[in-house]
Formats: structure tokens, C-alpha cells, sequence
């Protein structure tokens, strides 16, 4: 998730800064600096986002499946209780 986001970001600052570049009639040497400057930097944020994003979803997960097996062994636990004491 995290080289999505960073793919991502970093595409559209550089093409954001492209027409930006293009539509102030801006020099191409510049343009392409700034552009490359702009896809590093928004690139490292979104691996950054995309990385925190990726263990939240991770842990949520983890949680909730964890939830679900401690009430599945709770409710096993019951039955195997209750057949015990009827069988005594």
C-alpha cells in the first residue's frame, strides 16, 4: 500500500508541476527541476501515509479476528461444559 500511495502522489505532483510549468510558459530545465523536486517530496510522504495506512488496516484486522476466534473458543468452551455436566 505504502509504493501505491508514494506512486500515486508522486505522479500527480509531477504533473501538476508539468502544466503548471506549461501554462505559465515556464522554462523546461526549471520546470523539470521543480517537477522532480515536487515527485520526491510527495513520493516520501506517500510512502509515509500509505505505510501508517497499511499497519492500521493490519492491526484492525488482527483485532477483529481475534475478537471473533476468543468468542468462538468462549462458545466452545460452554458446549464442551454443558455436555460434560449432562453426561454426569
Amino acid at each position: 500500500m505504502a509504493r501505491n500511495y508514494a506512486g500515486v502522489l508522486g505522479l500527480i505532483a509531477f504533473i501538476t508541476v508539468m502544466v503548471r510549468g506549461f501554462l505559465d510558459f515556464g522554462g523546461i530545465e526549471s520546470t523539470l527541476q521543480i517537477a522532480c523536486v515536487a515527485l520526491a517530496l510527495f513520493a516520501a510522504t506517500g510512502w509515509f501515509i500509505g505505510g501508517a495506512a497499511e499497519r492500521i488496516v493490519d492491526e484492525s484486522v488482527r483485532e477483529r479476528v481475534n475478537q471473533e476466534l476468543d468468542k468462538l473458543q468462549r462458545e466452545l468452551q460452554t458446549e464442551s461444559d454443558s455436555s460434560g455436566k449432562a453426561a454426569a
